[in-house]
């Protein structure tokens, strides 16, 4: 009878929490947004899902501190429809979490952005830099310049790799290091070995890094070792401290490493596209294509201990736009501070690659500041965005904006792989949510 209670509470809870969003969302025409236009992005996201491109989505556009726009398409699973409260694996938009995490941290007074990496886990002591001999047989191990820092590990400037973004690049000295990366069982964050993350993260210290600490961007395993160091640094789990020190301020009750067991239902499954009307549920079996290795079915776990600062987190539209808002709000959010305004824009509005470019998943007028893709200027690949909007993405075919100037929030949710295959959506959606101010 108990068991039932809680389970009934659960349910309870659930379903409230769904009303309150809705409750939330306002006219757009209150917050400077076109009702009319916003149909654009109705008719949009509907032929995504009638072409079978994509199974499902959630859309949430908010102005001004409110939400305007928030509507379900298509499927979350067989026979299952898409609802707000849909929970779905954000994947890399757990880096920013990772990030605030650390930076709370820095607030607090227990790290510098300049401390070595090695101060917290000596396995980071002594780094070697794997570097091709002239005639192309072999490589020598060369000492680091100076060592890894935690901003460099912020920025994606700390010579460490991702296996799957060798699928994209393939320098001599990349494969390298990747073969030595496998040779040691360092994955990208999923498929998770029955081991910490503490485990794979000093293992993944005494392996050869791609280049000088410093010298260049490159999308890494940089906050699975940030994830750790707030562990260490803090003496709790990675998780506890994100849901002690960010979901529970913030009132994101739907955010979770792993996923309770009264919540599971709710779970989007991910779907398998070709872009062109083949689409098929991949949550059963491993998806693995090159250096990519991915386990939907990882979302169905109920506990564990490894704890990924890259791609761990499972969330809501909802709940992300609460994060995103508290941000857009200089650190807070109903009354809830989390981070300084100094160091928001920090984060969100300094330039920390200098003349690098982050050029992963953005054009040349995209820098990185800690934690996020930063817009420089209004050219290249899209151009609805204003400079200084600030964003990232998932692998599973998420992603949000910032607009810093227009006050203006965007995310898409959907749970869908490859994740290239909804870039061009995306920068619709960014076109939509743009044109769509009236104001």
């Amino acid at each position: 009878m108990k068991l039932k209670q809680v389970i009934l509470l659960s349910l309870v809870a659930a379903i409230s929490h769904s009303v309150i969003a809705d409750n939330e969302v306002v006219s757009p025409e209150s917050v400077g947004l076109s009702s009319q236009r916003l149909k654009n992005m109705d008719a949009l996201i509907e032929s995504h899902v009638t072409e079978k491109k994509i199974a499902g989505a959630n859309v949430l556009i908010a102005r001004k501190g409110k939400i305007a726009y928030f509507k379900s398409f298509g499927l979350a699973d067989e026979n299952k429809p898409m609802q707000k409260d849909s929970l779905i694996r954000i994947m890399s938009m757990s880096k920013p979490v990772t990030s605030t995490a650390i930076m709370i941290l820095y607030e607090q007074g227990k790290l510098l952005l300049s401390d070595p990496v090695s101060k917290y886990i000596p396995e980071f002591k002594n780094q070697k830099v794997l570097e091709m001999n002239p005639n192309g047989k072999g490589y020598k191990l060369v000492p680091v310049k100076r060592e890894m820092t935690i901003r460099d590990l912020l920025t994606h400037k700390s010579g460490l790799l991702y296996l799957f973004v060798g699928n994209f690049y393939h320098e001599p000295e990349r494969q390298a290091v990747l073969d030595l990366y496998k040779e040691a069982g360092i994955t990208d964050g999923t498929c998770r070995p029955d081991e910490t993350i503490g485990d794979m993260v000093k293992r993944l210290g005494r392996l050869p890094l791609f280049k000088q600490p410093g010298e260049a961007f490159d999308y890494s395993l940089s906050n699975d070792v940030l994830g750790y160091l707030v562990e260490v640094i803090s003496g709790m789990r990675f998780d506890d401290f994100v849901s002690k020190n960010i979901f529970a301020p913030l009132k994101m009750t739907d955010s979770y490493f792993y996923v309770p067991a009264e919540k599971q239902a709710r779970i989007a499954a991910v779907f398998k596209s070709d872009w062109n009307g083949s689409l098929t549920r991949a949550d059963d079996k491993p998806i693995v294509s090159g250096n990519l290795a991915l386990c939907p079915s990882d979302a169905y776990a109920t506990e564990g201990k490894y704890l990924s600062g890259g791609v761990s987190v499972i969330s809501t539209a909802y709940d992300y736009f609460r994060f995103a808002q508290m941000f857009l709000n200089g650190g807070e959010l109903d009354g809830a501070r989390v981070l300084s305004r100094k160091t928001v824009e920090l984060m969100t509005a300094t330039n920390h690659i200098g003349n690098l470019d982050a050029t992963f998943l953005h054009d040349h007028n995209w820098k990185f500041g800690l934690g996020f893709a930063i817009q420089q200027d209004r050219g290249y690949d899209v151009d609805s965005g204003d400079v200084g909007t600030f964003e990232w993405a998932g692998l599973y075919s998420t992603r949000f904006s910032v607009d810093l100037k227009e006050q203006k929030i965007t995310i898409f949710m959907s749970q869908t792989t490859p994740f290239g295959m909804h870039f061009g959506l995306w920068d619709k959606i960014l076109v939509q949510s743009s044109s769509a101010i009236n104001d």
